[in-house]
Formats: structure tokens, C-alpha cells, sequence
């Protein structure tokens, strides 16, 4: 069972991160994971496979295809915290893996990816399967959105999935509201899941996502929009701009940088945009973006990073509260952290 060609775990993990997306053979995913310089000859070998009887029903794990369009990249610290804590493949615990058989022949995993990588890290051959074999007259995109479809009712409700890749599956199943989301984080330059390669990450998805109005409505909720795609696309390259060398933007100043384009074209129309733009990128030159989000009030983190930004970056300072919409308690508790 020898390996050549070692990486280390951070390169491993990152090679895992950047797989594009679409079609891979589970094998060739596995080959990476193998290379890992954590899994030793020796660790290797302590993981034990599982063995099924010729009466369960099973597929081929070298048969098998991912299509990462929807489904979320694999978290090399999980597996390999599962095959240590399990001592290998719990056929048990693990039960069946779903999958799907395209028109095209092809089998795809649409919910048990991670069940079966950790198979063939145990060199198992089989492992037991339920097959939905989908209408041979459509298409290829038609089959992924409905694989996709499965894997958010199977998955989203499950609290250790992010708001991000509940978004990337809705994205990839076609709901129009997901749709209209990426197309404004593809137009801020914003790289959620792997869907805008070489945009800037960001965290604290659920925060834009809701305050953008695309997020998945849950028993009629009702939909709030409070911040325009427009200003937090402007506001978002605008970031990107007067800190070109980050590789993330911060969701909270994206949204409180998008309110204040908002405020002061209602409320201040002598200060205009691209004054905003050239303050912040004055700003910059000596400050991090943590520096206008760090201090908040609990539950009003718009409302606290946009009056940074009026008293820090545009020295409305008078303004500045009855701007944001901050009370006076609320000023006095954001003063006296500074």
C-alpha cells in the first residue's frame, strides 16, 4: 500500500477546497486524499473496511461519480476524525448511500459522498446503495437539478450545514431567488461555494443573504429587503478596491457600506457616491476593515458598522447617530469601547 508523491495536510485540504466544479470520479478524489502525509502506511492500514453479504444490495465505489455543481467539498479534518473515531467504516452507522443513475449511464452520489470517500480510504469495493434511475428523456442539467433538489430536502434542515451551502444547492436545483443571488455575488466579485473562482471570500453568508432578501423562506415568511443589489454590489467592489490586497470582504461592512449609499441619497444628497468611495479608500490607507466592524451592539450589527462609517470614514460625526439609527444607549455603549 505504499504512496509516493506526499503532500501535507494544508496542501491536501486546499486541493480538496479547489476542485472545480462539476464531475469527479470518487476515485481520483480518493488518490488526493491518499496523498496526505497524515495517512501513513500505518494509519492506513488501521482503518478497516466493511464487508457485505451477497444477499445486501450494493454498487461498486469505483463506479461512482460526485457532482460538485451541488454538493459541499469535503472537510479532510471530519474525515479523518470519523475514521479514527470509528477505526475505519462503520457500515452500521454509516446505513446506505443514495445515488442516482444518469441518462448518460453514469452513477452519481446525491446524498453519502463523504460515507463513500471514507470506504475507499478503508480500500473497501462495495458498499450498500439505494439507485433512483432518473427519466432517460431528460437532460443533464434536468438530472443534477433534481439531484440537487434531493440533496437539499435530505441536508438543509441539518444544523452542521451552512447558510452558504444551502444557498449553493438551491443555486444548483435553479430556484430563482438563488439564481438572483449569484448573479449579484458574481457581479461583486464575490466567490461563495466556488461559483465566482478568484473573487474574494466572505464569510457570514446568512447576514448578506437575508439582508438581500434571497434567502429560503420558511413558512411564508415574509420577506424583508433592506439592502439594494445595486449598493451592495457598488459597495462590495468599492471594499475590494480600497483594500485590494485582502482576500475576503466582511458581510457586515458590505451591508452597513451599501446602507450608507442608501442614507445619504435620501438624507444627504450633497455628499454624493463617489465621495463615499474616495473617503474609503482614504480611510484604508491606514485601517483595516475590522477597525469599522469590531465594535456593535448586540442585534444591531447594520445599524453599528453604518455609524462607523459615517463618523470614521465621512466624519459626519453630529450626524452620525440620528443617520444610523442608533439610540443614545447605544452610542454611549459603542463609546466606551473604543
Amino acid at each position: 500500500m505504499a504512496n509516493t508523491g506526499k503532500m501535507t495536510f494544508d496542501k491536501v485540504r486546499t486541493a480538496l477546497k479547489d476542485l472545480p466544479l462539476g464531475d469527479h470520479k470518487l476515485i481520483d478524489i480518493v488518490a488526493i486524499v491518499k496523498k496526505c502525509d497524515t495517512f501513513t502506511d500505518e494509519t492506513l492500514d488501521s482503518f478497516i473496511g466493511a464487508f457485505y453479504d451477497k444477499n445486501s444490495s450494493t454498487v461498486k465505489l469505483e463506479d461512482l461519480y460526485v457532482d460538485l455543481t451541488y454538493q459541499r467539498k469535503l472537510k479532510l479534518d471530519n474525515l479523518l476524525k470519523n475514521l479514527k473515531r470509528n477505526k475505519g467504516f462503520s457500515k452500521e452507522k454509516a446505513g446506505h448511500i443514495d445515488v442516482a443513475r444518469r441518462p448518460n449511464g453514469r452513477l452519481y452520489v446525491w446524498d453519502g459522498f463523504r460515507r463513500a470517500i471514507m470506504a475507499l480510504i478503508c480500500d473497501m469495493e462495495n458498499i450498500a446503495v439505494s439507485i433512483y434511475t432518473h427519466d432517460p428523456k431528460i437532460n443533464n442539467t434536468k438530472a443534477r437539478q433534481y439531484e440537487a433538489e434531493l440533496f437539499l430536502a435530505r441536508n438543509s434542515k441539518n444544523e452542521v450545514m451552512g447558510a452558504n451551502e444551502i444557498f449553493f444547492a438551491r443555486y444548483a436545483k435553479g430556484e430563482s431567488e438563488a439564481i438572483k443571488m449569484g448573479d449579484v455575488l458574481h457581479r461583486a466579485n464575490i466567490n461563495i461555494c466556488g461559483l465566482k473562482p478568484g473573487g474574494k471570500n466572505m464569510g457570514g453568508f446568512a447576514f448578506v443573504e437575508k439582508s438581500l432578501g434571497y434567502h429560503e423562506v420558511i413558512d411564508n415568511e415574509k420577506v424583508v429587503k433592506t439592502i439594494k443589489d445595486d449598493d451592495f454590489i457598488d459597495s462590495a467592489l468599492s471594499i475590494q478596491s480600497a483594500w485590494p490586497t485582502n482576500g475576503s470582504v466582511g458581510s457586515y461592512l458590505v451591508c452597513a457600506l451599501a446602507n450608507v449609499r442608501s442614507i445619504i441619497r435620501e438624507n444627504d444628497p450633497e455628499t454624493t457616491e463617489g465621495e463615499l468611495d474616495r473617503a474609503l479608500a482614504k480611510y484604508a490607507e491606514n485601517n483595516s476593515q475590522k477597525s469599522l466592524t469590531e465594535s456593535r451592539v448586540s442585534n444591531k450589527p447594520l445599524e453599528s458598522v453604518t455609524f462607523a462609517i459615517l463618523k470614521k470614514v465621512l466624519k459626519k460625526n453630529g450626524q452620525s447617530k440620528k443617520l444610523s439609527g442608533l439610540s443614545d444607549d447605544d452610542i454611549a455603549m459603542l463609546e466606551d469601547e473604543e
